[in-house]
């Protein structure tokens, strides 16, 4: 398998949670110290959640107010920068589907690598609920390092 480009930047999906975690510090040791890494954080503002939901075409991200959300997404970057990554933040009003925010993200900023943490849930759960990592994975447009729930190194 060839180098990971060490000029382009990498995608670190970030939704707080203790896989998440994992993975950023994962490709932190794949990609190396500085390495340029932006973390992405999408979630649908309160303001817009008023209503009926939009059924299973509509966002899919968490529900949460603006400044909840920048705390949230500056936590992945302090994780991100904790780990030796140059890392920027970039914090979406999810209007779509994760996986399509995602995809798109990794187009516009054409990244070398987009890395997930996998939340485990149970096979009726991620049967029931869909899966973004799924999603992206079979978009087949460029790299996913998809980090498990009990991963303890690479």
């Amino acid at each position: 398998m060839p180098a990971l480009e060490s000029n382009r930047t990498a995608l670190l999906c970030w939704d707080g949670s203790d896989g998440a975690v994992s993975a950023i510090r994962h490709a932190a040791r794949i990609l190396g110290a500085g390495h340029d890494a932006v973390v992405l954080f999408a979630h649908v503002p309160t303001e817009a959640a008023r209503g009926i939901l939009a059924g299973f075409s509509g966002p899919d991200a968490p529900i949460m107010g603006i400044s909840d959300a920048e705390d949230l997404l500056e936590r992945g970057v302090e994780v991100a920068r904790e780990a030796g990554l140059k890392a920027t933040g970039l914090r979406i009003a999810a209007e779509r589907k994760t996986s399509e925010i995602v995809i798109a993200v990794a187009e516009e900023h054409d990244v070398v690598l987009i890395v997930m943490g996998q939340r485990q849930r149970s096979p009726l759960g991620t049967l029931l609920l869909g899966s973004v990592a799924r999603d992206v994975l079979s978009s087949d447009h460029r790299p996913v390092m998809l980090v498990g729930p009990s991963s303890s190194g690479p």
